[in-house]
């Protein structure tokens, strides 16, 4: 509720200054030009890294405002006119939960980007899409830009309840080849036009944009496929009732919170998810009767999951993590065992506290349950982060 009152609130406020801004203009057609540019662009999402996707609104905003020499009137006003459709448009086409993902985030990133460019551009008195300097300033005013919407993402995410906001941040840090692409190309556009004919230059521009366009969306549907197939093997155990059904995906939703929240990034959180998903994934070795029928222990099951992992290459450094996990952080005499890392402890705590709220334990109890654990078998750093995880999520008190 607090967010659609700041969106509606900016909403209006933007489109109030958009018209007033229309109507000062004395080039409507241009002004109306500018309108029509920022209201299209919405209608394609240029594909990125973190899968959210961007509007071309990037790309449209730094025609016009080399285009327009900085000017505010234009850069803004016409934005502002234009938002209320634009918004339309992302809901309409793409849905609700695009439409959270851009706004408000890409507003005040636009509006960001258009205060320093036009700043840049009185301060400097240069002509914007004439030399080396306006090219700069653009770089200078998208870099901002592209930074000021990250944080707005990370500060307005859904998943701030359930994540830490330093792990949505770094994720959206991801999408700048997006921003680069787009802000590129409407520069190549815009300094070729004189020179070649608009034509062209929309021809010499769409090259690159076509193929940074097709590049990305493989990547992220290679990333989709790929993940999708991580998490079918992980519901192999449930499937044949090894496990309760949606452990994989319990085990790896607190797995990457609590490896954030105890400061672990980058690839490393991609690893323990995977580490997380497929970790029961040796239980089908008691497919075989004879298997089942012997003496076995969470640690054999470990060993058979990561022996199955790194038959594929790519899954080696997950395997690793899934064939450390059952062993302690550390032994008598020892402060911390150094062959044991982080991600390994952060998958078997989770795991077992999941596997005692399945058993039927209370948050309370299945907490107390790793505490105990914590001389020798669970680090009580991750513990901790686990604690704070919970309490965040309202699960427990902190």
């Amino acid at each position: 509720m607090h967010e659609r009152i700041l969106v509606a609130g900016s909403v209006a406020a933007l489109a109030v200054t958009g018209l007033v801004a229309g109507v000062y203009w004395s080039a409507g057609p241009w002004f109306a030009g500018a309108v029509c540019l920022y209201a299209a662009a919405h209608l394609v999402l240029f594909p990125n890294p973190s899968g959210r996707g961007v509007t071309l609104v990037p790309g449209a905003a730094a025609v016009i405002a080399l285009g327009s020499n900085g000017s505010a009137v234009m850069v803004l006003g016409a934005a502002a006119v234009a938002l209320p459709i634009g918004m339309a448009v992302v809901h309409l086409r793409f849905g609700r939960r695009t439409f959270d993902r851009v706004f408000p985030s890409e507003p005040l990133g636009l509006a960001v980007f258009g205060g320093v460019f036009a700043a840049g551009v009185t301060a400097l008195r240069i002509e914007a899409d004439a030399d080396a300097a306006g090219l700069l300033l653009l770089v200078a005013a998208g870099i901002v830009w592209f930074g000021v919407a990250a944080v707005a993402r990370a500060v307005w995410s859904r998943q701030a309840e359930t994540l830490p906001r330093h792990l949505l941040l770094s994720r959206a840090l991801e999408d700048w080849p997006a921003y680069a692409a787009l802000i590129s190309s409407a520069a190549l556009f815009q300094f070729t036009d004189e020179a070649v004919g608009i034509v062209w230059a929309a021809v010499l521009a769409g090259l690159p944009y076509g193929f940074s366009h097709i590049s990305l969306h493989r990547v992220q549907a290679t990333r989709r496929t790929y993940r999708q197939t991580i998490e079918a093997l992980g519901k192999i155990p449930e499937a044949g009732g090894l496990v309760p059904p949606g452990t994989a995906e319990r085990v790896a939703d607190l797995s990457v919170a609590t490896a954030a929240e105890a400061g672990l990034t980058g690839r490393m959180l991609a690893r323990i998810e995977f580490a997380a998903l497929l970790h029961d994934l040796g239980r089908v070795v008691l497919a075989n009767p004879a298997v089942a029928a012997g003496d076995y222990s969470d640690r054999d099951v470990a060993g058979w999951s990561a022996a199955i992992i790194s038959e594929a290459r790519y899954l080696e450094p997950v395997a690793e993590v899934i064939a450390a996990e059952q062993e302690p952080y550390r032994r008598v005499g020892e402060v911390r065992d150094p062959g044991v890392p982080m991600s390994s402890q952060v998958v078997r705590a989770v795991a077992v506290y999941v596997a005692a709220m399945q058993g039927g334990m209370t948050a309370l109890e299945a907490m107390e349950v790793l505490h105990r654990g914590a001389a020798y078998d669970h680090d009580p750093q991750v513990v901790a982060a686990l604690r704070r995880v919970l309490a965040r999520r309202g699960v427990m008190a902190a």
